[in-house]
């Protein structure tokens, strides 16, 4: 975690044009003094065995409505409502940061022959996801917790078509109510989450390449026999 000191210039001027800014959404709310930057640290989580795939993949950044679409830290605090926590950010928008560290966690687990942006690397499958939820919930008794949830679909690339799509969830308590806390528990559930869907797209990933080898098979034993169907009249 780091702190960026911002100076508070003053004068009337200013706090007009920020206070416009402000009022058109192009700027997070923050009071003067220092807001501190967050940038997750997952803890190395060991995979579970798994063969090396002969297939890349490529991820897109992820969707996200236009509250999360943010660096804030988004917190529940009823269950239609959600507030920013004061005076901290994430280092980038959300989901700039959650594509950056899937891509991480699916290059580092070493199961794919290669991982990187969507566009930037020949792929035969693709990762395309939308973050429902991804906040902190107050419940009011005192109690914090840390709410994930994204939905995922598997893409074969030459074709565009949907091979596999799951709801992945994680949920964990923090201990205590501090910003630092509430980290804790991010990098916590953050880590199982990513861990949950690098595994789940190697199995996905196998399954469809499996089924479309014996689709190509398939479409092969025909051609050959209609050849042959063909020669004999």
């Amino acid at each position: 975690m780091s702190t960026v000191s911002h100076r508070n210039f003053g004068g009337r001027m200013v706090l007009l044009a920020v206070s416009v800014l402000m009022l058109g959404g192009c700027m997070l709310a923050r009071s003067p003094g220092s807001v501190s930057i967050i940038a997750p640290q997952l803890e190395p989580v060991e995979a579970e065995s798994e063969p090396v795939v002969d297939w890349s993949v490529g991820v897109q950044r992820p969707s996200a409505d236009q509250m999360r679409d943010s660096d804030r830290i988004m917190v529940r605090v009823s269950r239609s409502r959600l507030q920013p926590w004061p005076e901290a950010a994430w280092l980038d928008s959300m989901p700039d940061m959650v594509h950056a560290m899937l891509i991480q966690t699916l290059e580092d687990s070493g199961h794919f022959a290669g991982v990187g942006r969507a566009g930037g690397l020949r792929s035969r499958f693709g990762l395309t996801s939308d973050i429902r939820r991804f906040e902190v919930v107050d419940d009011g008794d005192g109690r914090l917790s840390v709410d994930l949830a994204v939905r995922i679909n598997l893409v074969h690339q030459p074709t565009g078509s949907v091979m596999a799509t799951h709801s992945f969830e994680q949920a964990e308590r923090v201990d205590g109510r501090s910003l630092d806390d509430a980290v804790d528990a991010f990098e916590q559930a953050m880590s199982r989450l990513f861990l949950d869907i690098t595994q789940w797209t190697v199995e996905n990933g196998e399954t469809a390449a499996a089924e479309m080898q014996e689709r190509r098979e398939g479409w092969r034993e025909r051609a050959s026999g209609s050849e042959r169907r063909g020669q004999s009249r």
